[in-house]
């Protein structure tokens, strides 16, 4: 069983009344469709790091959503731990972690600690488990002032509160969408390595979305490129390399993804 496996997945949406539409569907007063998710093909294995690597707007953080149950496909499945999105929407929840860089999720006047106690009890953990968990992912991540209000942390202080906030439940498979955007060059290499040691040493499927090809060559065990939609290429670093004939990651991420 894959950690994640999804066959000819679709989530369309429709644009109306924009003024960027194009001309036809202005003319005709139709609605342009957008494929955000076009019939993708996936399958993850446990314990590996998967890299979806897209420009701006292919549709990774919509694949993203679908699989962490927060909106529904319009077609095709999608499988987490054997369990179907739509059916199975509170157990795939409780078995999975979501990091994304928006910081409205947490409560600013509150402090590290009671944003984490909060989030934790919506998974039911006890007051002890709590407090243990917390303590154990501070010390883990290197997060200092858990008792400071959260509009006085810093940008990585942020990203590792939500990281903590990701991984309260003690979940098997992470999503992590752009997690080192907006971090200097320190805080994301040490990102990188916490995101390493959570596939190697404690056995966590990590999904992971960027936009950065150093990034995803040095983190992913499988690669998969997204535009438009589409999943354009699904294999490791060497094998989009040679499928684009070039040592440059860079290159063939442009190649393919201007095709």
């Amino acid at each position: 069983m894959y950690a994640i496996e999804t066959t000819k997945l679709k989530k369309y949406f429709t644009s109306r009344g924009n003024l960027f539409l194009e001309k036809w569907h202005l003319e005709k007063r139709t609605p342009l469709v957008i494929k955000a998710v076009d019939e993708v093909d996936l399958a993850i294995e446990k314990s590996r790091i998967f890299c979806l690597l897209g420009p701006n707007g292919a549709g990774k953080t919509t694949l993203i959503k679908i699989l962490c149950c927060l909106i529904m496909p319009d077609g095709g499945s999608a499988l987490v731990n054997g369990l179907d999105v739509i059916k199975h929407e509170r157990t795939i929840r409780a078995q999975t972690g979501l990091l994304t860089s928006n910081e409205r999720s947490f409560y600013w006047r509150l402090t590290g600690r009671q944003n984490l106690e909060f989030f934790a009890t919506l998974y039911g953990l006890s007051t002890k488990k709590i407090k243990a968990r917390i303590e154990q992912l501070s010390d883990a991540l290197g997060i200092d002032g858990l008792d400071r209000p959260f509009q006085e942390y810093s940008t990585g202080a942020r990203h590792k509160l939500a990281l903590a906030r990701c991984l309260i439940n003690d979940a098997e498979i992470i999503f992590l969408d752009e997690p080192t955007k907006s971090l200097d060059p320190s805080a994301a290499t040490h990102l990188r390595n916490i995101i390493k040691d959570l596939a190697q040493k404690y056995k966590k499927t990590i999904f992971l979305t960027t936009h950065n090809t150093r990034e995803a060559e040095s983190l992913a065990d499988t690669i998969a490129i997204m535009d438009k939609g589409k999943i354009k290429f699904c294999g490791s670093a060497e094998e989009l390399k040679s499928k684009g004939a070039s040592k440059n990651l860079d290159e063939v991420f442009t190649k393919l993804t201007n095709e």
